[in-house]
């Protein structure tokens, strides 16, 4: 996928010296740090997904059923 990038001139001037004195790229520096965003926020999630499965499957998340909500009840603020 290709996308547009806007920023200042001075910064990717700076970037590109950086990307030449480290033999890669603009494109793929930009690339590596859209990755390491993507695995940070994917492993986030996990994690959360993750505390919620152990509450609902502890003592304090579990539900048996039995109670009973009225409307009155759960719209209730």
């Amino acid at each position: 996928m290709s996308i547009t990038l806007s920023a200042p001139p001075e910064l990717i001037r700076d970037v590109r010296i950086y990307a030449e004195r480290h033999s890669t790229s603009l494109n793929a520096i930009i690339r590596e740090h859209l990755e390491t965003i993507a695995a940070m926020e994917r492993k986030a999630r996990n994690e959360e997904a993750e505390k919620l499965k152990n509450f609902l499957s502890s003592e304090e998340g579990w539900f048996d059923g039995k109670v009973k909500f009225d409307r009155e009840a759960a719209n209730a603020r």
